[in-house]
């Protein structure tokens, strides 16, 4: 498995679970689902801890990026399979569709459209957030010194065509 994979299946699989417990619970803590923004930073976080402490090298921002943005599609895959039709089964789209109605009676979308745009739009954002975690991951968790050793010189260094200089021939 690739070794920037299975960081990434950890912290979008905390992702999605976080997301799905979170439509649980929003339909007895209404505000809790202010904390969906917080959620893929926090994968994004974890996935780059993962990957920081199983990295034989420093990691750079790219590999905090990638992680990050890769647990972020995992846990928006799941949010979409299992948490927005969950959604749709406890909180159903007729509070959705009544408060489309209210702002514009005319709108032309039903309220499952709506369900389905907000959580397609969802997933992206899931992904943003989760690779700008990744990306601040780095700096946190990543403490060896970076240097990029130089290759060696070659061997034969200061001989060869051209000839030699200073030897009198």
């Amino acid at each position: 498995m690739n070794n920037k994979l299975k960081p990434a299946l950890l912290g979008g699989g905390a992702l999605g679970l976080l997301l799905v417990i979170t439509v649980v619970i929003s339909s007895f803590v209404p505000f809790i689902g202010c904390c969906n923004c917080l959620w893929p930073i926090a994968a994004g976080l974890l996935g780059t801890m993962f990957y920081v402490k199983s990295s034989p090298t420093p990691a750079t921002m790219a590999d905090g990026a990638i992680v990050g943005a890769l647990a972020g599609v995992v846990g928006g895959l799941i949010y979409l399979v299992v948490g927005l039709p969950l959604s749709f089964l406890i909180n159903g789209v007729t509070g959705i569709d009544a408060q489309v109605r209210q702002l514009n009676p005319d709108f032309p979308l039903s309220g499952v459209v709506l369900l389905v745009i907000g959580g397609i739009i969802g997933f992206v954002v899931f992904v943003v957030l989760s690779t700008l975690g990744g990306v601040l991951g780095i700096p946190i968790f990543e403490k060896r010194k970076g240097t990029v050793e130089s290759p060696p010189p070659p061997q034969d260094f200061g001989s060869g065509p051209g000839g030699s200089y200073g030897t009198g021939l």
